[in-house]
């Protein structure tokens, strides 16, 4: 048993300012960092800095890097946290992903991305490679994991496809960011669903009726909370897998999380921590995947895991970076 991550390792190169440029604009810029990122490594940090040491389960990263000096630097990090790397691939002629990450120091934080797949295109895997990823051909097909997927690697849902053929008791966790649309069948290739308040909205308008999203969107204008708490019941009871946890979770920033389940049937909330200065939220939904999974795989029930990661998640923005400002099982707990 244990979580796999397969997705992206990027290059973070972040510059600090009051504001971002407007076209033909240049500005000065109030400092520069550079950082390990990707959503799949921000993802499999957090389930590694998360995890608690007296739980007996690997962390595994699966994805690709370059040749490169930045790919060595996201490597070595990932091995110095106790990751497994066997599957991260070094690809020859290809750089390593890159971010470029603008944050408004004075409006709370907030970020802007510009991604460069470099070596992540490279993150596409067959049959044999899946087999082998996933324990070869003597492996039971009912070991008990999680694998988490994003949308910074090409076709992931071609790889969800091939886990529920050949490895049916594994939980597919889905992030699906940077978003984009995918069928009906697809999603219900998901078992834990993990999405923010502009992810929801957008899967409504590409899934359902466009009077639908209208109606969605009303609601939301009238009760944020209400129209958000109808989008999750909905998407828990007719988007995602019926066959595993059916769990979807709804982040909604400074106006806390909602969840639904199979097993907690309804809608439940947890607030956002409160008096707290946002520094950069760049890795905020990242951290707060990686402590939800990490405590669901351990056993705890949703809403504690949805507090847990709350709580990590308010930690993490408080400090700049991506993978480095994720904190430690022991800073939460």
């Amino acid at each position: 048993m244990g979580i796999t991550v397969i997705g992206s390792l990027n290059y973070d190169i972040v510059t600090f300012t009051d504001r971002v440029p407007q076209a033909g604009e240049t500005l000065k810029g109030n400092f520069f960092e550079t950082h390990a990122g990707g959503k799949g490594l921000n993802q499999t940090i957090a389930l590694a800095k998360l995890k608690n040491n007296e739980s007996p389960y690997s962390i595994k990263m699966v994805g690709s890097v370059g040749d490169d000096a930045f790919g060595k630097q996201l490597v070595n990090l990932l091995k110095e946290n106790q990751i497994d790397v066997s599957d991260v691939q070094v690809v020859a002629n290809k750089s390593t992903g890159v971010a470029t990450i603008i944050v408004e120091q004075k409006n709370g934080g907030q970020n802007r991305i510009i991604l460069t797949e470099g070596a992540n295109g490279s993150s596409v895997y067959s049959d044999q490679e899946l087999s082998q990823i996933f324990g070869g051909e003597g492996a039971s097909p009912n070991r008990k994991q999680y694998v988490v997927f994003q949308n910074e690697i090409p076709h992931p849902c071609s790889i969800m496809t091939w886990i529920k053929k050949y490895r049916p008791d594994s939980q597919i966790v889905y992030n699906p960011s940077p978003f984009y649309p995918i069928t009906k069948e697809q999603w219900s290739l998901v078992d834990i669903l993990v999405i923010n308040e502009v992810e929801a909205l957008q899967i409504v308008e590409a899934v359902y009726d466009p009077k639908i999203f209208s109606e969605y969107k009303s609601k939301i204008g009238r009760d944020f909370l209400d129209g958000y708490k109808e989008i999750c019941r909905d998407f828990q009871l007719h988007l995602v897998n019926q066959t595993n946890d059916a769990v979807v979770v709804i982040t909604l920033g400074e106006n806390g999380a909602l969840y639904s389940s199979k097993q907690n049937p309804g809608v439940g909330y947890t607030s956002s921590v409160s008096g707290i200065k946002v520094v950069d939220t760049t890795a905020a939904g990242d951290t707060f995947l990686g402590a939800l999974i990490t405590q669901l795989h351990q056993g705890v029930t949703l809403g504690r895991a949805i507090e847990f990661a709350t709580k990590a998640s308010s930690i993490g923005i408080q400090r700049s970076g991506a993978a480095e400002s994720i904190p430690s099982f022991k800073e939460v707990a």
